[in-house]
């Protein structure tokens, strides 16, 4: 009898012991404005996509991702025309 309850009492511990707290859901504007955890978001998604591709966060941290470098692409200087006259063409 004894050895059944240590058993069940390891048992009981090894399973609270697997539980590990839930990452809370972010959103596309806290990735946006937070780098370092969108950079450590991105790297856990691709290190390991069947585990984390699909949640939310991954999608939410992506987005931010592409809006940022969709941001900066646009906002490259475009470059003088060749043209000297340009209205008269």
């Amino acid at each position: 009898m004894r050895a059944l309850c240590v058993v069940v009492v390891l048992a009981l511990t090894s399973a609270l012991a697997a539980c590990a707290p839930a990452v809370p859901a972010r959103d596309q504007a806290y990735y946006f404005a937070h780098a370092a955890d969108r950079t450590s978001t991105l790297a856990e998604c691709r290190n390991n996509p069947g585990a984390f591709g699909r949640t939310s966060n991954c999608a939410n941290a992506t987005a931010a991702a592409g809006k940022i470098e969709s941001d900066r692409f646009w906002a490259i200087k475009k470059p003088k025309s060749r043209v000297a006259n340009p209205s008269s063409l």
